[in-house]
């Protein structure tokens, strides 16, 4: 078999592929084995039949149709393999001679070639800043332990500030939460959960009440279609509970566990909180100098692997835009004044981004020798297989094919590991 490969812009290869009239043989030989395998004739068992009547029931035009299929895509695979192209799309085959051996053109789109910025000396120059909690975040934090331990009991007063209110709302100007599509909520009173002048209305009603107003919504509020106007909304106050706190003392940090003072809790949350802001900026400072890198770096990416991941992104978003704002995807354009156009704009560009981060991780990986093995495959999968219930679902989880999930948490810990290394190069304050 000769293949010779011809790269092509826009990362397009043309492979040449031909067979002599012995390889092509081979070809044929097989294709009939294949087919006489199963054929059925009076008189024969199945797979029985003499080769002279299985040719003659055949025919010669399908035995050579299933033989140039069968050469044609295992050539294909040896060429590409024997010239070290990864494709990345479906391949475009064009027959120039059956017969007296075989000759065959394959257009694909391979994996590009990445011509990678000096990713070493950009992440050194990326700062790493030391983080520590601020007493605004331990108060925040405090207060929100402090409120998972309150205790509610329901009140029958009018409501005040302070109290756990439980509404429900709709509009008469809203077809989206009108009487029939009413939306619920609960929170405490004047932390203003709501935009101002709505949460106003509820102190001094009682559990059951219903009000209508009508109140002018912000210039500058999110939702284009009712902002700087006036709308209309009924409300009812479905219950209204007390809330008390607990008092921040010792007692309180021992009830919580190791602590033996309210000192040593504060200390614990400085240091969770400190950790997680280490955390954060760790994550934020490799993103921006894979960004960077990619930035810097040439790749003439196929269209095909951005046009993929711009399906991606556009199918989760109408995923999100339907759990989240619980909207159809053109209620969606609606509201935010988008058109689709606009939208795929949008997505276009972030696609590019992403394939050429991917890409450029994915060579520096190449580079520095990242390899994954067996054993971490298998524990990283035991690991996330640890969340289902029972054992029996662990071992053949329903819906999971373990092939895929082992592909998948081969690239996940391949990713990370590649991360780690722009990790390490980055500079430490």
């Amino acid at each position: 078999m000769e293949a010779k490969a011809q790269k092509l812009p826009g990362s397009e290869a043309v492979i040449s592929i031909s067979l002599s009239k012995e390889e092509f043989a081979f070809y044929i030989e097989k294709a009939f084995l294949k087919l006489s395998e199963n054929l059925e004739i009076k008189g024969f068992r199945k797979g029985k039949v003499p080769k002279d009547i299985a040719e003659k029931t055949l025919g010669e035009e399908r035995i050579m149709a299933e033989g140039g299929e069968i050469a044609v895509q295992e050539s294909y695979e040896k060429a590409v393999q024997d010239n070290g192209l990864e494709p990345v799309s479906s391949p475009e085959v064009k027959i120039e001679n059956m017969g007296d051996g075989l000759s065959f053109s394959v257009k694909v789109f391979v994996m590009p070639e990445v011509k990678l910025a000096d990713y070493k000396k950009i992440a050194s120059g990326i700062s790493l800043e030391e983080k520590k909690a601020e007493d605004r975040e331990l108060e925040a934090t405090l207060n929100w332990i402090k409120r998972s331990r309150a205790k509610y009991s329901l009140k029958n007063f009018p409501a005040e500030k302070g109290d756990f209110a439980e509404i429900e709302y709709w509009s008469e100007d809203l077809p989206e939460i009108g009487e029939n599509k009413k939306r619920k909520d609960a929170f405490i009173l004047g932390e203003g959960h709501f935009f101002q002048g709505f949460e106003e209305i509820i102190p001094g009603m009682k559990s059951g009440e219903e009000k209508k107003f009508e109140l002018e919504i912000p210039e500058d509020h999110s939702y284009k279609k009712i902002a700087g106007k006036k709308v209309r909304f009924g409300l009812k106050l479905n219950s209204l509970q007390k809330v008390e706190y607990p008092e921040l003392n010792d007692s309180f940090a021992k009830s919580l566990g190791k602590f033996e003072t309210i000192k040593d809790l504060e200390q614990n949350i400085k240091e969770g909180i400190k950790a997680e802001k280490e955390s954060a900026e760790l994550q934020k400072k490799r993103t921006e100098a894979l960004e960077l890198i990619a930035e810097k770096s040439e790749i003439d990416i196929p269209g095909i692997l951005i046009d993929r991941e711009k399906e991606n992104l556009l199918e989760n978003l109408k995923k999100n835009i339907s759990q989240t704002a619980q909207v159809s995807y053109e209620e969606y354009l609606k509201q935010t004044e988008k058109t689709e156009k606009e939208i795929e704009e949008m997505l276009s560009k972030e696609a590019l981004k992403k394939v050429k981060t991917y890409l450029v991780l994915r060579e520096i990986g190449k580079r520095e020798g990242v390899s994954v093995s067996d054993e971490e495959i298998e524990q990283e999968a035991n690991d996330m297989l640890k969340h289902y219930p029972n054992p029996d679902q662990a071992s053949k989880p329903a819906g999971v094919d373990l092939e895929k999930l082992k592909d998948y948490t081969r690239e996940v810990i391949r990713t990370e590991k590649t991360f780690k290394i722009i990790e390490n190069l980055l500079k430490k304050i």
